[in-house]
């Protein structure tokens, strides 16, 4: 590369103009002010030309990098006067301005997905205004949800009218709203039912998504575990020694096995295999943090 396009690629062009504005699409700038109405347009963008000296000894690049910003669709290019002591008086870029969030939009081909957004803000507004904020913070999550969005504003409806239900979160009767939506949107839901429910009808020690349904008051899947009684003479069941049990919660926490020892195997074949030993019980999986087995069970 030469020295006159080396100095010429280091000027602001286009991509570099429109870089500035994508960095603010990207980081939710241009879609929260959709949201809180605060603008920030007209915006002046970040500008580097061409020196003095570059001036002079590339005069013609100059004058087609000075033309082809005036010419660029939705930015307005402000000019200063320039008097050079060899080129004379000169009209140069002082500055590039996009005026409106449209204009910016309308260079990063932005308006569909900013229809979409719109639309959600404004039924956000309509039906639950407190998420506002949430929206504003979360801008590109929003939109990537824009299909559920109506639906998932119904499953707050839903249990903001039916709080603590004890039912199971198969049972919300909404139309195109099953359990595996409700499942695969807990993430949000979470925050959105923490904003938007009382603390009565929160349950805070009930965390992450594995503790959705009870934090909200849903019954949930019983907890199983699965064991064998090692030792014939502390049988689980009369006269089958060898059963392999799956009990609930409740029931596995009524259990009164009277052994001295307690192993535990996540692997279904040592479970299987596991050999019969005196006054011994065997537990399957997760028994570890199965938290109803104290020692007053044994």
């Amino acid at each position: 590369m030469n020295p006159v396009s080396r100095s010429a690629a280091s000027w602001t062009g286009q991509a570099e103009l429109r870089g500035q504005l994508q960095r603010l699409w990207d980081g939710g700038d241009l879609l929260a002010e959709l949201v809180t109405g605060e603008s920030s347009f007209p915006r002046r963008l970040s500008l580097k030309g061409p020196s003095s000296a570059e001036m002079s000894e590339q005069f013609d690049a100059v004058r087609q990098w000075i033309a082809g910003l005036c010419a660029l669709p939705h930015y307005r290019v402000e000019l200063r006067e320039l008097r050079h002591r060899v080129l004379g008086v000169n009209q140069v870029p002082a500055a590039v301005w996009v005026d409106s969030l449209d204009a910016a939009l309308a260079i990063l081909g932005r308006r569909g997905e900013v229809g979409r957004f719109t639309e959600l803000v404004a039924q956000t507004r309509a039906r639950r205004s407190t998420l506002l904020d949430w929206v504003a913070a979360k801008p590109h999550k929003a939109l990537a949800m824009a299909d559920a969005w109506g639906r998932l504003l119904d499953v707050v409806d839903w249990i903001e009218a039916h709080p603590r239900s004890n039912c199971y979160l198969r049972q919300i009767d909404i139309p195109g709203v099953d359990s595996k939506f409700i499942e695969a949107h807990r993430g949000v839901l979470s925050q959105w039912l923490d904003h938007s429910l009382p603390p009565n009808a929160i349950d805070e020690t009930m965390v992450g998504l594995a503790g959705f349904a009870k934090r909200y008051g849903f019954r949930d899947r019983p907890e199983r575990v699965r064991l064998r009684a090692l030792d014939p003479a502390k049988a689980l069941l009369p006269g089958a020694a060898d059963a392999d049990l799956t009990l609930d919660a409740t029931s596995f926490a009524a259990l009164r096995p009277g052994v001295s020892q307690v192993f535990i195997t996540e692997n279904e074949i040592n479970f299987l295999a596991f050999p019969r030993l005196r006054d011994s019980l065997l537990i399957f999986g997760a028994g570890y943090g199965f938290e109803v087995l104290g020692r007053d069970n044994l």
